[in-house]
């Protein structure tokens, strides 16, 4: 069987550990193509017009992969814990494809719904390997083997080996490296959807890397406080806390994505942080009309100001 993963969304989280699973049952995995403006014009029209710009992604990304695969990995994903909740548009996604596309491949759409800790992670690898199989024990092979991977992820997210762009390449590359380097070094916050997607961001981070700032995004950090009822949101707060209060950053840049209710939230515990630190903040806003020339143009003007406070921050103390 065939199972097709979007390019999108939780892809970015998750696409190893899926992948390791699917495979280790016996599937073959088919990814859709990186994001390009057809994408997104795939995804226009199945969406309202007000839906933020990474769901208009995923609608497009899906679309690539009808005729391409046997069934399709969209799960709705709730919660991770007890007292907290994820983004509607991810708890939705399989109902909203089902209500806009009829011609799609059968779904496999479980409720992922964590809160209740281990158990329900082995009761959601049970449901989804009956796909399969009915073998329990073949299935519980594939969630540790599943597992194995998700923690190795982790391990190599944090030390900037792999970033969830390398997840599709036979040859990972990592995060971007300064060159030159001007001895900033400029935290980057925000959905790995929004970060890793050069096609939603315009090159953000590469951007940066050639100006000759060192990117510190929030899978280089380690556990992080942070979550609270909006999940994913809390998580990126989390990581701005400890890129401004440890990890001694110059600047930082919250990508968002317009439209988005929960990044909202975050936006104003990410300016909390950074103000209470006296640390320079970059708001970046994505939508489908987002120009590149306008981005260029506001990362260097950011980046000359980090500069030239580095400079003056160096001549007052050697005074």
């Amino acid at each position: 069987m065939r199972v097709g993963i979007p390019r999108a969304l939780s892809y970015y989280r998750y696409f190893l550990p899926w992948r390791t699973f699917f495979e280790a049952l016996g599937a073959e995995v088919v990814v859709s193509p990186p994001t390009t403006r057809a994408t997104l014009e795939a995804g226009l029209g199945y969406t309202v017009p007000e839906a933020c710009l990474p769901l208009k992604i995923f609608c497009g990304q899906v679309r690539a992969l009808v005729g391409q695969c046997d069934a399709l990995f969209v799960p709705s994903i709730q919660r991770f814990a007890p007292e907290s909740t994820n983004c509607a548009k991810l708890i939705g996604l399989p109902d909203m494809l089902q209500a806009t596309m009829d011609d799609l491949p059968p779904l496999i759409a479980p409720d992922v719904d964590l809160s209740e800790g281990t158990r329900a992670l082995w009761a959601l690898a049970v449901q989804v390997g009956a796909t399969f199989t009915f073998n329990p024990l073949l299935i519980r092979e594939a969630a540790l083997a599943a597992w194995d991977t998700y923690r190795q992820m982790r391990t190599d997210f944090r030390t900037g080996r792999i970033t969830p762009a390398d997840f599709a390449s036979s040859r990972p590359i990592g995060l971007p490296a300064a060159q030159p380097s001007n001895s900033l070094t400029v935290a980057v916050v925000g959905h790995p959807y929004n970060l890793y997607d050069p096609f939603v961001n315009h090159n953000l981070l590469t951007r940066l890397a050639r100006l000759g700032a060192e990117v510190l995004t929030p899978e280089r950090l380690g556990p992080r406080p942070g979550v609270d009822y909006w999940t994913f949101e809390y998580e990126l707060v989390g990581a701005a806390r400890l890129a401004v209060e440890q990890a001694g950053v110059n600047g930082l840049i919250a990508v968002v994505a317009f439209g988005c209710g929960p990044d909202g939230v975050m936006l104003e515990r990410v300016r909390e942080s950074a103000a209470g630190a006296q640390i320079p903040t970059m708001i970046l806003t994505l939508d489908e009309h987002s120009g590149e020339a306008g981005l260029v143009t506001r990362l260097e003007a950011f980046v000359d100001m980090l500069l030239w406070r580095k400079r003056r921050a160096g001549s007052v103390s050697g005074n």
